[in-house]
């Protein structure tokens, strides 16, 4: 399960060997756009943003990613990083 971090607005999801911090919602303030203006823009699905804003997903759509990257003038990592426990 995601655990939210209220100041930073990030989510960090464990897995076995580290975990993944999802950083779209940050991205989004940092930027000052709306989830709705990005959806509306970039036509991605609202269930698809939700999800990769809270980590609650299974598998990324590198073309959301992409979309994103170019909506947002960032890269990747600035939206997803895996951190490793090693």
């Amino acid at each position: 399960m995601a655990k939210a971090s209220k100041l930073e607005k990030i989510y960090k999801v464990k897995n076995e060997n580290g975990y993944y911090i999802f950083k779209l919602n940050k991205v989004l303030e940092e930027k000052h756009k709306t989830k709705n203006k990005v959806i509306e823009t970039k036509h991605i699905d609202f269930n698809s943003m939700q999800r990769l804003a809270t980590g609650n997903l299974t598998r990324i759509d590198l073309n959301i990613i992409a979309k994103l990257c170019n909506e947002l003038d960032c890269k990747i990592e600035d939206l997803v990083e895996y951190v490793n426990n090693n």
